[in-house]
């Protein structure tokens, strides 16, 4: 009896001492939450525990007259953009970007998140992102949820009923790790028609798709061999980004496939914006065409199909 008893206890310190060696060689535990950075957009989880984040309100004039927000920074794509045609829609030099952006208090350090109307609007907080990206902000993300779960998130934090690490900054793409440029000239579109290197999305209405020039465009029809792809086709009947396998579902059911590059374009390069941030979340490499139909269909000699 007294050796059975021994035998046990050798039995049971062996076994603690093995599942202290199983946990050191093991490393290091993961945090649950999960590094981030090749993400366009966050969830209202995932931005409740980030660490302190500078906020950009890109909703329109109404939204934020309704309902006002304090302690935000008002951005509107049109702010960082070209305003003369036939390059409406382009992005501004990035210097004179940056000198905005400064002047407006962020730096390219700053964790920033991006609200916008989500499937009411046009997609500006996703051209947001996709321009401060452009010029070498890397750390900017918008944000995935209704107004009123943005504002019941902020308020958890303030309540510090979530825990907030300010050391953990898995979120912030290395300094190593270089930004890439996303935006396509109207000449690589031009060459890409010849060689057939791209695939091409036209994240307009099917009315735009077909000839209806409703904003601007100064010749109706799409860029020879786009697919209509409109924007609000990402989202779910609750106004929610639909999930990665559903949008590979529709794209492979178009004849999208994943390892050939995409090129986006719309009327002045926001809806595009948007969606080409959703495609480089879910693995797709893909670029947006700022220029678009205002700058496309400005240039008689390119051609456009009906």
């Amino acid at each position: 009896m007294k050796i059975q008893k021994t035998y046990g206890i050798s039995l049971f310190v062996i076994s603690m001492f093995w599942a202290l060696w199983l946990q050191l060689i093991a490393g290091p535990r993961k945090d649950s939450f999960g590094p981030i950075p090749k993400t366009w957009f966050l969830s209202s989880e995932e931005t409740l525990r980030l660490p302190e984040f500078k906020t950009i309100d890109t909703r329109s004039f109404t939204s934020r007259i309704q309902e006002k927000l304090p302690n935000v920074i008002v951005l509107g794509w049109e702010d960082i953009s070209q305003k003369e045609s036939p390059f409406r829609g382009k992005l501004q030099k990035d210097e004179l970007i940056r000198k905005k952006l400064l002047s407006l208090g962020m730096t390219k350090d700053d964790l920033i998140i991006v609200l916008g109307d989500g499937k009411n609007g046009w997609g500006e907080e996703g051209r947001i992102v996709w321009s401060l990206r452009e010029v070498g902000y890397p750390n900017v993300y918008w944000y995935q949820g209704s107004f009123e779960s943005y504002k019941k998130m902020i308020e958890t934090r303030k309540q510090n009923k979530v825990t907030i690490d300010q050391k953990n900054k898995f979120y912030i793409l290395s300094k190593k790790e270089s930004v890439v440029k996303t935006d396509i000239s109207k000449e690589e579109i031009t060459k890409q028609l010849k060689t057939n290197t791209y695939q091409i999305l036209d994240t307009r209405e099917s009315r735009e798709y077909t000839g209806a020039t409703p904003y601007g465009e100064f010749r109706g029809g799409h860029i020879p061999g786009a697919k209509s792809f409109y924007y609000q086709n990402v989202f779910d009947d609750q106004g929610n980004i639909k999930s990665k396998e559903e949008v590979e579902k529709i794209l492979t059911q178009m004849g999208i496939i994943k390892t050939k590059p995409i090129i986006a374009y719309c009327t002045g390069g926001v809806r595009s914006a948007f969606v080409v941030g959703i495609l480089r979340s879910y693995g797709y490499q893909a670029y947006n065409y700022s220029g678009s139909m205002w700058e496309w269909s400005y240039d008689k000699e390119l051609p456009l199909e009906k």
